[in-house]
Order: structure tokens, then C-alpha cells, then sequence
């Protein structure tokens, strides 16, 4: 077949699932998530969370009805590796904000000779912090707007304090030019505000000069498709199943329309957690949740119906 036979326009796909994606540096994850939907022609396109323009890592991007879960990645922790450049800080925390102070290399390397134990132990004693404040830039919206709009603006702005764990963390490479490290953390905490506060509390210029996210929940980085290969189409979708770790309950054929019709089916056992109603194919048919203190057979609701295509 030569080029000239095929269509112009390849049908809009509709299928469900999510895609595991290595955003690089420099787009949006809203960028991401525009690429994905044409150059893969697909109906439907939603993201997990957002991932810093400057960071770059796994984005999950679920499609078509699988867009219902997108809520439930939120929540889950996340890991990453940081790199930190000593002798500069930005208002952002990253290269992609207005420089506030830039050092020379020699007063960079004057200052960490003298006082690297103390910044070592700043550094260190991260695990043990259990609130942040929210960077002024950031896409956390006030009123309807975002926080860095705003901030640009000249607008004061009231600190958002959030509780945050961080689970675990590995000091790495340690120098006047780089600092390294590795951390897991709960859902909403900032890498980058972590280095602003530590330079803050320490009175010293620091930035994050490369920010890399290694995994969302069980997802992990190495399962992700390259940017390259998205652009390229050639990307794998993932079906619900391998990316959800909600239990399954499959039910009878001779139930499956009564589901999909928004009526409940006699469970024997209900699952303690969200659950999947899946059809003797393994078809997604409905997203449920366990009534408080129920002990029957229907003491469940649907928080979601999956109609056929």
C-alpha cells in the first residue's frame, strides 16, 4: 500500500486504559496530555497530577473512561531524584524562575568549605519535617486563580501550610557544585520547597537545577514510554487492571446488563475497599464502594458505571 491509499484522518480511537509516559523537561503536563490526544488521535485524555515544567518523569495519562480514576493517583506517594545547585536561588525554586541571588563559583566554593557540616545536617534532618508551606509559585489556585499568577502580580498572598511524610531519603553526591539526593514523600509535597526552605534556614542561595519523578505509588518509572516513542505512536496502553490496585469482583454474564443499567447484583463478599465489578471478559463494568458497617449482600454503591461504547 503506498501512501496515496491511506486516510487522511484515522478514525478518533475511543479505547480505555492509561498510558505511563516520561515527560521531559521544558512542557507542561497539560502540553503532555495534548500531544498524547492527537498524535494519538484518541477522544479522551486526563492527567494524574502535575509534574513542574522543569521536572520532568512518569506521568500517568489515563484515557477514555479510565479518566475516572484520575483522582485516585493524587493521593498516592511519590519518589523522585533531585539535584541542587549550590551559590543560586530562584522565587520559584527552580531554573524556571527569576534568579533572586547568583554567586561566584569561588564564593560558592569558600562558603560550602566552611559550612558544609551544617547544611549536611539540614539536609539530613528532612525526614523528620511534617508540614510545608506551599511555594508562592505554584499552580495551587486561590479564589479561582494561581498562586504564581498571583505572586507575580505583587499580590500577598497567605501561606497554604500542608502536612506532609517523607518516607524515605538518600543524601548522594555532596559538593559545592551538586548536591544529590533520593526521597519518597506523601502526596503534595513540594521537592523544591524543600530546597528553598533548607536555604532559607541555612542563609544560603540554593535551587534545583534537575528534578526527575521515579514513581507514582507501584508505578515506576522504568514501566514508562518514552516522549520519543509517544510521538512516534508507538506506545503501549495499559489496561485498568495492571495500573488500578483496587480488588475485582467478577460477576455472572446474566448480570451484566442489570450493572450497566445501574442496578445492584448480589455480591457474596464485599471487598473492605473500593472495588471493580469486572464481566466474565475482565470489562470493567463499575466502580464501588463497601457501605459504612454494611454486612449484606447489596450493602454497596456504585461511585461509577461504565456504559458500553
Amino acid at each position: 500500500m503506498n501512501h496515496s491509499d491511506l486516510p487522511e484522518n484515522p478514525p478518533i480511537r475511543t479505547e480505555s486504559g492509561f498510558l505511563l509516559i516520561h515527560k521531559p523537561e521544558g512542557m507542561t503536563s497539560s502540553d503532555l496530555v495534548v500531544v498524547a490526544r492527537k498524535k494519538l488521535r484518541l477522544k479522551k485524555v486526563g492527567h494524574t497530577g502535575t509534574l513542574d515544567r522543569a521536572a520532568s518523569g512518569l506521568m500517568i495519562l489515563p484515557i477514555g473512561s479510565c479518566t475516572s480514576f484520575s483522582s485516585v493517583f493524587l493521593e498516592k506517594e511519590k519518589s523522585y531524584e533531585a539535584w541542587v545547585k549550590p551559590g543560586e536561588s530562584t522565587d520559584s525554586g527552580d531554573k524556571e524562575g527569576e534568579i533572586l541571588e547568583s554567586l561566584p563559583k569561588e564564593q560558592t566554593a569558600a562558603w560550602f568549605q566552611e559550612n558544609q557540616n551544617l547544611l549536611k545536617e539540614l539536609f539530613i534532618q528532612v525526614p523528620t519535617w511534617e508540614t510545608q508551606e506551599a511555594p508562592d509559585v505554584s499552580a495551587l489556585k486561590v479564589n479561582g486563580r494561581r498562586r504564581s499568577d498571583l505572586f507575580r502580580e505583587g499580590v500577598a498572598l497567605v501561606p497554604a501550610v500542608r502536612k506532609i511524610r517523607v518516607y524515605q531519603f538518600e543524601l548522594g553526591d555532596f559538593s559545592a557544585e551538586s548536591i544529590h539526593f533520593k526521597i519518597r514523600v506523601s502526596a503534595g509535597t513540594y521537592i523544591r520547597k524543600i530546597v528553598m526552605d533548607i536555604s532559607d534556614r541555612v542563609g544560603f542561595p540554593l535551587r534545583l537545577e534537575r528534578l526527575v519523578r521515579t514513581s507514582i505509588g507501584k508505578i515506576h518509572l522504568s514501566q514508562a514510554d518514552s516522549y520519543e516513542n509517544l510521538l512516534e505512536g508507538r506506545v503501549k496502553i495499559h489496561p485498568p487492571e495492571a495500573i488500578l490496585e483496587f480488588p475485582t469482583l467478577e460477576i455472572p454474564g446474566t448480570e451484566v446488563r442489570n450493572v450497566l443499567n445501574g442496578r445492584k447484583t448480589k455480591l457474596e463478599w464485599i471487598p473492605p475497599t473500593e472495588f471493580l465489578l469486572v464481566s466474565p471478559e475482565g470489562e470493567i463494568l463499575a466502580w464501588c464502594k463497601k457501605e459504612e458497617h454494611g454486612i449484606h449482600e447489596l450493602d454497596y454503591k456504585y461511585l461509577r458505571v461504565f456504559p458500553k461504547n
